[in-house]
């Protein structure tokens, strides 16, 4: 049964933890990375790491939950584009900038353009590559759309079976064995890990997925176990090589796309209050800007993480850290959202 889609506390929620979620991947790392299974503080950061991988998928869930039940046409869906691209390439200038002051540079236009098109590879940013898979969704919004409204039930989990199959599955096989490897001709490009996502918030959307208090409890027992068994299995890798051990750290994988699945649906059962929804709606709001600020504000207070670190226990920091970033880019974007230019941007 198809429902009506209306801005709902529990996607702005979502949004939050999400942005919050991605500023720990890009601050927790180096503790248990800088330690080893011989310490506690080890599976204290690598599990705090592993939950944190739930928030790019999330991203994706949401725009599938608000968007591909749609029926754009291909102006608005060329406005969204437009958007995100001078978003992008402002952001990157930005940042260009920035690092090039803070380490006193010359500032060359040439590894501008550089760091614009070449972003996975030379920007400052870790979290500018996001919005180039965005702009790709974004392209190709419209035939998803027309190819969600004419999916069936069916066709959903048909859809899910086959790319969880070759993106979040496959891979793990033949990360064991080579008996597992096809011919890579066989890997369609539609049966993709993050298109999966998309198609899974467009399932939530669209059909009545039953919230009971049995279900809640099942998902944090879920949730939990998926987090432990990433941990576990990164343990055995540290144990094959203390250098290069990260290989389940990939949310196409079935792990992280099962810890994403179970969370969308617990945060699924939020209804907050009036008054608390108009703080969780706020908040939400300013995510998109909170996490186009968030590198550079991780490096201007970075110090400030490192004198931390060093009178209180590390993992305490790093977290108290986190929250001055979330909050610090909370308050830029809100003053820059009075601004209408820039409103109409973050």
């Amino acid at each position: 049964m198809k429902t009506t889609i209306s801005r709902q506390g529990f996607v702005d929620l979502l949004r939050i933890i999400a942005c919050f979620l991605v500023i720990v991947n890009h601050t927790n790392s180096t503790i248990f990375l800088s330690s080893t299974p011989q310490d506690l503080s080890w599976y204290i950061s690598l599990t705090y790491f592993f939950i944190s991988k739930i928030a790019v998928p999330i991203f994706f869930m949401i725009s599938g939950y608000l968007m591909l039940n749609k029926t754009d046409s291909w102006p608005k869906a060329f406005k969204r584009f437009l958007r995100i691209a001078l978003v992008l390439i402002s952001c990157a200038v930005v940042y260009d900038i920035y690092f090039y002051f803070i380490n006193h540079t010359v500032v060359s236009l040439w590894d501008m353009v550089k760091n614009i098109l070449l972003v996975h590879k030379t920007s400052p940013s870790n979290a500018l590559w996001y919005l180039y898979a965005y702009l790709g969704i974004l392209l190709m919004m419209p035939f998803l759309q027309k190819m969600a409204n004419a999916m069936s039930k069916t066709d959903y989990h048909i859809f899910f079976i086959f790319s969880g199959f070759f993106s979040g599955i496959l891979p793990i096989l033949c990360h064991y064995s080579d008996l597992f490897a096809f011919n890579d001709n066989l890997y369609i490009p539609l049966f993709s890990g993050y298109l999966m996502m998309l198609f899974i918030g467009s399932y939530f959307a669209r059909f009545n997925i039953k919230k009971t208090g049995k279900g809640f409890v099942l998902a944090i027992i879920f949730f939990l176990l998926m987090v432990a068994l990433n941990v576990i299995l990164t343990l055995l890798e540290y144990q094959k090589s203390n250098t290069d051990y990260l290989f389940f750290d990939n949310r196409t994988f079935l792990p992280i796309v099962l810890q994403s699945i179970s969370a969308f649906y617990m945060v699924s059962f939020v209804r907050p209050a009036n008054k608390i929804l108009n703080v969780i709606t706020f908040i939400g709001s300013c995510t998109f800007g909170i996490y186009l600020l968030s590198d550079m504000v991780i490096d201007f207070f970075n110090p400030v993480y490192i004198k931390l670190s060093s009178l209180i226990n590390q993992f305490v920091a790093v977290i108290i850290f986190e929250s001055l970033i979330f909050l610090v880019g909370l308050v830029i974007t809100a003053i820059l959202k009075k601004i209408p230019f820039f409103k109409k941007y973050i």
